[in-house]
């Protein structure tokens, strides 16, 4: 009775989605693909499956041929082949909720009844290097107060070399073999100690983040949504937490395989251990698109974002806008290359400390470089670069730091 299900979900997904990309050129061709598409419609998968197989034999690699011939395999009993291909697609469409759904259901197929818990897991360690792990200035910085000059020691940059380690977890649970509901959570830790002996003065030589979150996924056709409540822990030598939860929802829309739209929104109460003038809620949420090109291995993501923070100090309160851009391209099967820039703007409701002229604003630019060299399907090297520019009206956020990161990561 459960497979005859997943067989009805099938049909039902496929059905409902457009093919991956264009025609052959060829005139016969397209005719073909046209009857072996009428085959599919008309649960003809048998000869849908032979006429699938002569076509992409003409065109190997054709994304629209491999998804015809992989729910003409499903179809007819042909699982494995079926998930091979999906395997191949979901390397050239990373994340399709489409393929993601049929493939899932073909697991079901192929399982009787499909395995309803999926686990992933990450930890990473290594070393890393910091221009400015205290976000200082290049030089102490000297107040000018009625006419006097007054240092302020401890405000110049201080550069280290450090270690990390950190580990990501996500498990979800669909609610039965045919429900698009799925239960999901997620835990993550980073925790990075620095060598300089300076940073012991200013309880900043090691810090941790710790991260649990749970909450629904639906995912069915080309629509994906979430909604988690999160919880998070900061803290610098255990005697400075933040702690900050709240709901985080995403909503991914795949307009075609290769276009997606990403709508995010997160809003956070953060409680400070030291600074209870800095308690409040904070809130962003960004509109993002996603592009997949060349091979379908490719992708650029772009968007904009609105950001908010209202503390209980009014001078700390803030409003500004967000601009991410990442690229991602796939060299190779084994390499990655991720440059990525996002420009910040910030303003303050007051000033940034008591002398300054005008209220606060800062304009900060993130941008940096990921490389990932896959060693095997879970061991990798990655590489980390990053660049941080905070140019601000007030010159004790004024600054500029540059970080590099090595190391091994395992998962599965």
């Amino acid at each position: 009775m459960v497979k005859t299900l997943l067989v009805l979900v099938f049909w039902a997904l496929f059905l409902t989605a457009a093919p991956l990309v264009a025609a052959p050129p060829d005139p016969v061709s397209v005719a073909e693909w046209k009857k072996a598409e009428t085959y599919l419609i008309n649960k003809r998968p048998q000869e849908a499956y032979e006429l699938f197989t002569v076509l992409l034999g003409r065109y190997p690699g054709h994304s629209s041929l491999m998804l015809g011939l992989a729910r003409s395999s499903a179809l007819t009993g042909h699982f494995q082949e079926a998930l091979e291909i999906y395997r191949q697609l979901l390397a050239k469409f990373p994340g399709d909720p489409i393929l993601l759904n049929e493939r899932d259901q073909v697991q079901g197929l192929l399982a009787g009844t499909g395995s309803p818990t999926t686990v992933n897991f990450r930890m990473r360690a290594g070393v890393l290097y910091d221009s400015n792990a205290n976000q200082g200035a290049p030089d102490d910085l000297v107040l000018s107060i009625f006419g006097l000059s007054i240092p302020l020691e401890g405000t110049k940059r201080i550069s280290t070399m450090g270690g990390y380690f950190g580990a990501n977890f996500n498990i979800s649970h669909r609610l039965s073999e045919i429900s698009p509901w799925s239960l999901v959570g997620d835990s993550g830790l980073y925790i990075r100690g620095n060598e300089d002996s300076d940073l012991n003065d200013i309880k900043s030589s090691e810090w941790q983040w710790f991260r649990v979150g749970g909450g629904l996924r639906y995912a069915k056709g080309q629509n994906l949504f979430e909604f988690r409540i999160k919880g998070e822990f900061f803290d610098y030598e255990l005697t400075n937490r933040v702690i900050s939860w709240g709901p985080e929802l995403i909503y991914l829309r795949a307009v075609t395989p290769k276009f997606h739209l990403i709508s995010q929104f997160s809003l956070d109460y953060r409680d400070y251990q030291r600074s209870p003038e800095r308690d409040g809620d904070y809130g962003q949420i960004y509109q993002n698109a996603r592009f997949f090109f060349g091979d379908n291995t490719n992708s650029l993501t772009f968007g904009v974002g609105y950001l908010w923070g209202r503390p209980k100090l009014d001078n700390l309160e803030y409003y500004g806008f967000s601009i991410p851009l990442r690229l991602t391209l796939r060299l190779t099967e084994d390499w990655e290359l991720s440059p990525h820039l996002n420009y910040i703007h910030e303003k303050y409701r007051g000033k940034g400390i008591i002398f300054d002229l005008e209220d606060r604003r800062d304009k900060k630019i993130r941008s940096g470089l990921d490389v990932i060299y896959k060693i095997n399907d879970r061991l990798r090297v990655e590489f980390n670069y990053s660049f941080n520019r905070s140019d601000s009206n007030s010159a004790f956020y004024d600054y500029a730091q540059h970080s590099m990161s090595l190391g091994l990561s395992w998962g599965f």
